[in-house]
């Protein structure tokens, strides 16, 4: 591999999303400060959570229409808060004592990326045909762990004690070992996932049963998948070894073998294609709403530079490692510069599931203006793209006036801890006939209060609106002078 592969994925992970203004949130700005979804959202904002709640409207308005909302997420065990910023903008070089520092930092210390963006959503919702939605969703995603020895040679490079002699080859300094191991055994209990697709997603959701206290909503999700990176990288205990990449030729990455579905040159294009389905179901008594969803059914055919991992030795490497935090300067930290991170074979192809989850979920409407709800994110899978374990979450949301919403909540659960997400939203325009929302919201509050494990994140969304008012079509639960998506 002759190029510094882990820098160059890191870079797409945090650049993309800073230009395009970028799970269980799915990017959606006015509920990732509740802790809750899944009972709660509708319009084109339940496309991928619930589609059940297209059944149903929080206003009389039958469009919805949204573009550039999103979310953005980073969590950090490595570095603390202060330290975040270093991968974006740090260029002061690591002395000796830091480059140490910096191995035991990122030693078995997880890091975590997302970037959800909502590009374009729209849906029209009528009680006696059901409701229709359409979204252009965009999602990015990592998660690494790294053992020691990783750490180190990602830091020191041919410094690193593995390497006994160091020997200068045309100019390059080499670092070679006379004890070489194969890598399942080295990289140990490392891996690292790394997800980024583009899907379209039709939605529709209905009535199933309705009566005067009691009604019933039924929902399903056809989507189509392009994919544009995926890399899979883990060794588990034993020396086994699970890998594969399908690489966006845009990150310039070779792999220096051949492969059947290698793309030539470096244009920005899919590399693999595939089709998944929501499903959801949602029930409402009086003013208490029950749901569960399986969200992500399928998989996508990775058709396009598509490698599979190989055991190999490790032998030598061409680097000293990485001399700051910051991922973004590639020309400086070459740290993953000629690294073997085992054999690689190419693949005509390779088809991998989306990373499916079940959810479910209860809200309770009090007084109109007091929301209180929970939620349970279930994975149902290990791929890419897949939360480490089950979250749930409980919080509430306040609607105190027409053109204000509040909301607070706390999650636990997976590998990331408990935290305490809050959001605002605000009505600049709220009335029978249009209503415009903006808002924004963060996963963890309390990272602004201390410095460990911190989830640094935004979800924000300007361009929501809804419109389109019939006097004579009436919706169950409605409050038209309460915020549309209360």
């Amino acid at each position: 591999m002759n190029k510094h592969l882990l820098p160059t994925i890191t870079a797409l992970i945090m650049v993309l999303p800073a230009f395009i203004m970028a799970q269980t949130g799915s990017g959606v700005f006015s509920v990732t400060g509740s802790g809750y979804s899944s009972t709660i959202v509708t319009d084109y904002q339940c496309v991928g959570i619930n589609p059940a709640n297209l059944g149903w409207k929080r206003n009389q308005h039958l469009m919805n229409v949204g573009a550039g909302n999103g979310e953005i997420s980073v969590y950090s065990e490595p570095l603390k808060r202060q330290l975040v910023s270093d991968l974006f903008s740090s260029d002061e070089a690591f002395t000796p004592e830091e480059k140490e520092e910096a191995v035991r930092n990122f030693t078995g210390k997880k890091l975590q990326f997302e970037g959800n963006l909502n590009g374009l959503g729209i849906s029209f919702q009528d009680e006696n045909i059901g409701g229709f939605a359409f979204a252009v969703k965009e999602r990015l995603f990592w998660d690494s762990n790294l053992n020691e020895l990783t750490s180190d040679l990602l830091f020191k490079g041919y410094y690193s004690d593995y390497f006994d002699s160091l020997v200068v080859e045309n100019g390059t300094t080499v670092g070679y070992t006379t004890n070489p191991a194969k890598v399942s055994l080295l990289f140990e209990d490392t891996h690292l996932d790394v997800l980024w697709y583009r899907e379209f997603n039709l939605s529709y959701g209905r009535i199933i049963y309705g009566s005067e206290r009691f009604s019933l909503y039924g929902g399903i999700g056809l989507k189509y998948i392009r994919g544009y990176s995926i890399f899979n990288y883990n060794y588990t205990g034993g020396g086994s070894i699970n890998a594969y990449s399908a690489l966006n030729p845009v990150l310039d990455v070779d792999y220096d073998t051949y492969s059947p579905s290698r793309i030539d040159g470096n244009d920005y294009q899919s590399v693999g294609n595939g089709f998944g389905a929501d499903v959801g179901l949602t029930a409402r008594i009086d003013d208490l709403s029950l749901s569960v969803s399986v969200t992500d059914i399928g998989q996508v055919k990775w058709n396009g530079n598509v490698y599979e991992g190989e055991d190999a030795l490790l032998e030598n490497i061409e680097t000293s490692g990485m001399n700051n935090y910051n991922i973004l300067l590639l020309d400086d930290n070459l740290a993953f510069d000629n690294l073997k991170w085992g054999g690689w074979k190419g693949l005509e192809n390779k088809t991998v599931s989306l990373p499916g989850a079940f959810r479910a979920g209860a809200a309770y409407l009090l007084k109109e203006r007091f929301e209180f709800g929970t939620d349970l994110f279930l994975p149902l899978n290990d791929v890419p793209g897949s939360y480490d374990k089950v979250l749930v979450g409980l919080g509430t949301r306040i609607s105190p006036v027409k053109w204000l919403r509040g909301s607070l909540g706390i999650v636990t659960g997976g590998e990331t801890g408990t935290s305490v997400p809050m959001g605002l939203s605000f009505f600049p325009v709220n009335n029978s006939s249009f209503t415009w929302e903006i808002g924004l919201a963060v996963r963890d509050i309390t990272t602004y209060f201390s410095q460990e494990k911190p989830t640094v994140s935004l979800a924000f969304g300007v361009l929501r609106f809804s419109f389109g008012h019939l006097d004579t079509r009436q919706s169950i639960g409605t409050d038209t002078d309460a915020p549309a998506d209360r």
